[in-house]
């Protein structure tokens, strides 16, 4: 007679964990689909940093002034998101031509402990010599992503395998005054990214 009583804790339990994963599965999703956003007021994205390239230099945001910048934060051990964005963004680069020039491709792990400047540059050296690969400290790569709305979440490792990184997977645009422009989702094709770029940059 008392059971179900018994049980209904448990259910609940089970319900709220189950509306947990459908939140974060949402969540995740929301970042998909083949479109860009756009809009016309200014956008708090983006923002001042310092960081090592994948040469050792030390960069800041004022180094890209003039130029507009292609941003995507990942990580070289990604399996699959971070080589596929990245060819896309090579890809779609190429496509437009001379445009391209104005452009700056920069890549930002979000897993410095592995992620050494030599480690970047030679990850980075598969997708073409445009790329800006750019590292730093735990503090100063949480920084970065905070001003980018990054969301990043490392995860132990599993029966002795390299631990894996969670992170966002949009494609910021930002003018040459470091001003949000627009984002790419996950689905953006590299014909449909070369079009986007061709309509925005001037």
């Amino acid at each position: 007679m008392n059971r179900p009583i018994v049980l209904l804790p448990v259910a609940l339990l089970l319900t709220a964990v189950v509306s947990g994963l459908l939140w974060h599965l949402g969540d995740l999703r929301s970042q998909k689909g083949v479109q860009s956003i756009s809009t016309g007021e200014p956008v708090a994205i983006g923002g001042p940093f310092h960081l090592i390239d994948q040469d050792g230099m030390v960069r800041t945001e004022k180094d890209f002034k003039g130029k507009y910048m292609l941003v995507f934060f990942g990580y070289t051990y990604c399996p699959d998101v971070c080589p596929t964005t990245l060819a896309v963004m090579a890809d779609g680069l190429e496509k437009i031509g001379p445009l391209a020039d104005k452009v700056r491709p920069i890549f930002i792990t979000v897993d410095p402990k592995r992620d050494t400047p030599d480690k970047i540059k030679a990850y980075l050296a598969s997708f073409g010599a445009r790329f800006i690969g750019l590292t730093g400290s735990a503090d100063e790569i949480s920084h970065v992503a905070k001003e980018y709305r990054v969301y990043y979440r490392e995860h132990p490792p599993e029966n002795g395998a390299e631990y894996t990184v969670d992170h966002s997977g949009v494609v910021y645009l930002m003018d040459p005054n470091d001003m949000f422009v627009a984002n790419y989702s996950l689905d953006t094709s590299p014909d449909m990214l070369a079009t986007d770029l061709m309509k925005r940059i001037r």
